[in-house]
């Protein structure tokens, strides 16, 4: 647990170690690191989605390219 509070508050190890398992617990199980948590995820979520329809349009390009030379080809 400790080593997840270093990871998601940017706390280092030796400070995290200063606390005990009972706070780290209370903390972890609060609602506002609830409301963080989830608001993170939405945000990886969202940027997921972006990447997905960069995606889409870089293969959209390919395809279009892809045609433009076949059709370049046939006429010559």
């Amino acid at each position: 647990m400790r080593a997840e509070l270093a990871l998601y508050f940017g706390q280092d190890l030796v400070q995290c170690g200063k606390l005990t398992y009972s706070r780290i617990k209370l903390l972890f199980d609060s609602k506002p690191f609830e409301n963080w948590r989830q608001t993170r995820e939405n945000e990886a979520k969202a940027r997921a989605a972006e990447f997905q329809r960069l995606d889409a349009i870089i293969k959209s390009i390919g395809n279009q390219t892809q045609l433009i030379a076949d059709i370049a080809r046939k006429r010559s």
